[in-house]
């Protein structure tokens, strides 16, 4: 008896959660572009390949370093953003002074998918004593498709929204990133043509297109102790159109193996931007990883994202896992710089 009392008590509750779940799934289904559209993709252990952002970061580690990563955002959600990416990078040449790089990235946010490939070149000046200066461009192309099957339209005899859309258009990106032993800084922006391109491009129409995007890092390497060091980072993700995100990272290195460490993400509006939904969609969020060099040359790593906003009343968070590969040993003799690459 007292156990029926309590479940009348929670079915008003239980029918409100409901509720609100099918009407955040309904936003983010015919609104996208309230959740931000996924303008830009959100990674959480970027700080291990910045090449994620910034181009001129391209043969950074010297040898061909081969990462892949899995991203399931807000699980939980239908239509969520799900992102799969593949990189690989090198140096090149004598002095190692050209870094090569490709990324491929596939991404998709309800009915709404998006698919890229990216050539980086970076030019790697040596400015001192185990430091270099890189100047870097990513160029390539990106393929945007539509799945109107599953749009939820008023008009289902809309030709508009029959069968599947695709477009695809020229991207390219820009940066410039200085690092020496201890310490690295970076600049770099993002979607430089896409949407200057197809603004007024017909058959964009009814694609969210992502707007220019600017990426400042920095970190530092500190020795705790023996077995420990320290990595610090930031990194300010700025949109001019919409909010954008600051992140402020710690991690600590155990014995040259073990990765532990956190982040807090909270949304800044730099340009006082409109967001009426901010407390629903707004990017605060906890992050916890960890990766792990089972050998050498191979490492595993997971970040999990906890919401602070109101997206944790609809999702169990976002879940994010990597597989990193380095082929080939350094020849220090021939390097500019002699130590471990922490960054």
């Amino acid at each position: 008896m007292v156990q029926t009392n309590i479940l009348k008590g929670l079915l008003p509750w239980l029918r409100i959660k409901r509720m609100k779940k099918i009407l955040f799934q309904f936003l983010i289904i015919v609104c996208p572009s309230l959740v931000l559209a996924q303008n830009e993709v959100t990674y959480s252990q970027y700080m291990f390949n910045n090449l994620l952002v910034n181009p001129a970061y391209a043969g950074y580690k010297e040898d061909i370093n081969i990462n892949l990563l899995n991203r399931n955002q807000w699980v939980g959600i239908k239509g969520a953003p799900i992102t799969q990416s593949l990189i690989a990078d090198g140096a090149f040449f004598n002095n190692k002074n050209v870094g090569l790089g490709l990324s491929v990235l596939n991404d998709k946010i309800n009915i709404q998918g998006q698919t890229s490939v990216m050539a980086n070149y970076a030019y790697r000046l040596p400015v001192g004593a185990e430091a270099r200066l890189s100047f870097g461009v990513g160029l390539g192309a990106i393929q945007f498709s539509l799945n109107n099957d599953k749009a939820i339209i008023g008009d289902p005899t809309d030709a508009t929204f029959s069968g599947a859309q695709n477009h695809l258009s020229p991207d390219a990106k820009l940066g410039i990133y200085y690092n020496n032993a201890k310490f690295y800084a970076g600049l770099s922006a993002n979607n430089l043509l896409t949407t200057a391109l197809n603004k007024n491009n017909q058959r964009a129409k009814y694609i969210i297109l992502p707007p220019v995007h600017i990426f400042l890092t920095a970190g530092a390497i500190l020795n705790v102790n023996e077995d420990v060091k320290a990595k610090p980072s930031i990194m300010l993700r700025d949109d001019p159109n919409n909010v954008g995100n600051l992140d402020l990272n710690a991690s600590f290195l155990f014995k040259d193996v073990l990765w532990i460490g956190g982040s807090y993400r909270l949304g800044v509006d730099m340009w006082k931007t409109t967001n009426n939904l901010s407390g629903t969609f707004q990017q605060n969020s906890l992050v916890g990883l960890v990766e792990v060099f089972v050998a050498k040359q191979f490492r595993i790593g997971y970040a999990y994202d906890y919401s602070l906003s109101d997206l944790n009343s609809y999702s169990s968070g976002s879940h994010e896992l990597s597989l990193g590969f380095i082929i080939g040993n350094k020849n220090y003799k021939s390097s500019a710089l002699t130590t471990p690459r922490y960054f």
